[in-house]
């Protein structure tokens, strides 16, 4: 095909065999749900989620859960940790594990104990606990730091979590 005559067609068509390349490299073909990241050049990156018609597969591989594998959950820690304060979503997360977010919900689960959300949440709340230790920051500022949308939030949380305010935990747990 001409490229210059349908350049959208070739991009497309770059594209696709981009989305093949990746999958056979990956051997994923027996997995109902993967996602790929791929980079596109110019600093922009494609995410494509693939449903294959193998659910009979899914149906084997989902009744025998291993969780993670070891690369798979140290890049998703590590992407937790370097983004701890900012907004973190199971998309993300399982953009950076290579499967889809139901799947990878159900492999982190398995593999850490709980929900993603639930562990990211304790994540933050030991790094507030830390703050409130370390520094005399006020707890606004350490709700936004460890990734709360606000203080109100953060508190709810913390309280659920140390069963007392962080003003509270602050006060008794500083010397």
């Amino acid at each position: 095909m001409d490229s210059s005559v349908f350049p959208i067609a070739a991009e497309r068509q770059t594209i696709a065999g981009a989305i093949v390349a990746s999958l056979r490299k990956r051997n994923v073909f027996r997995e109902r749900d993967v996602s790929l990241t791929l980079p596109m050049g110019d600093g922009k990156t494609l995410v494509v989620s693939v449903r294959t018609e193998n659910a009979r597969m899914e149906h084997l591989s989902a009744a025998t859960p291993r969780g993670l594998d070891a690369r798979q959950l140290r890049l998703v820690m590590d992407t937790i940790h370097e983004k701890l304060g900012e907004s973190l979503t199971v998309s993300l997360l399982s953009s950076v594990a290579g499967l889809s977010r139901t799947r990878f919900s159900q492999l982190f689960r398995t593999t850490v104990g709980l929900p993603p959300h639930a562990h990211i949440v304790g994540l933050r709340i030991e790094r507030a606990m830390k703050l409130m230790l370390d520094t005399d920051v006020p707890l606004s500022e350490i709700a936004l730091a460890v990734g709360f949308s606000d203080q109100a939030h953060f508190s709810n949380k913390f309280r659920r979590a140390a069963g007392v305010s962080p003003a509270q935990w602050r006060r008794a747990h500083q010397s």
